[in-house]
């Protein structure tokens, strides 16, 4: 008969196993994507984004452009009504609106806060997130893969949960949910990518 103690051990055991296997998953997962992404000089594409505020009653939609240039530059274009630019790269964080660079913060640039942690999610490699978020693959198959992201306790992120998909060659996202709180998210859709085409260098700086 077996002791309480080797009882216990076992029930430890069970739990671990399942939670290191996923662990082993998402490794390979990241592994994959930043082995894709290695050969990518740049990322381009359209964008829909509907942000939903508790503080609104109806949901606040914007159509859009990004330009990613690897390692490390992001613009994401917000078209008209919206017409603002933002600016991400190793000098920070900048914005242009309608009239040129302004000097204050508009109500929209409080998504912009979270565009480095995004430059990182739409080509850089993940990995490097994982000082500040636990990542945690919830689908990886033919058709591409899915990944969540959770702030891990005492960090700076401005998130409380940040989901994103890829398509099947693990460098084109389809879709990112960035979720600021119970009531507050944007949800952005992305249309077709096109890789490594062309960016003037000029366009990546504000």
């Amino acid at each position: 008969m077996l002791s309480r103690r080797a009882l216990l051990a076992g029930s430890v055991a069970a739990l671990v196993a399942p939670a290191v296997a996923a662990a082993d998953a998402t490794d390979d997962l990241l592994a994959r994507v930043a082995r894709a992404r290695a050969r990518v000089r740049t990322l381009q594409g359209p964008f829909t984004q509907t942000r939903t505020l508790g503080l609104l009653a109806t949901d606040v939609r914007s159509r859009g452009t990004l330009t990613l240039v690897c390692p490390d530059r992001l613009r994401w274009d917000l078209a008209p009504p919206d017409d603002v630019s933002f600016f991400v790269g190793p000098e920070g964080m900048a914005y242009r609106g309608p009239h040129g660079q302004a000097a204050a913060v508009p109500p929209i640039a409080r998504f912009g806060g979270v565009l480095d942690d995004l430059r990182t999610v739409l080509g850089g490699d993940l990995r490097a997130l994982r000082p500040r978020w636990d990542l945690r693959a919830l689908r990886d198959d033919a058709t591409g893969a899915e990944i969540e992201a959770t702030p891990r306790p005492g960090g700076d992120a401005r998130l409380a949960s940040l989901r994103f998909a890829l398509s099947a060659d693990l460098v084109r996202p389809t879709s990112a949910l960035l979720v600021e709180g119970p009531k507050d998210r944007t949800d952005v859709q992305f249309g077709a990518m096109v890789v490594d085409a062309p960016v003037d260098a000029a366009r990546m700086r504000p």
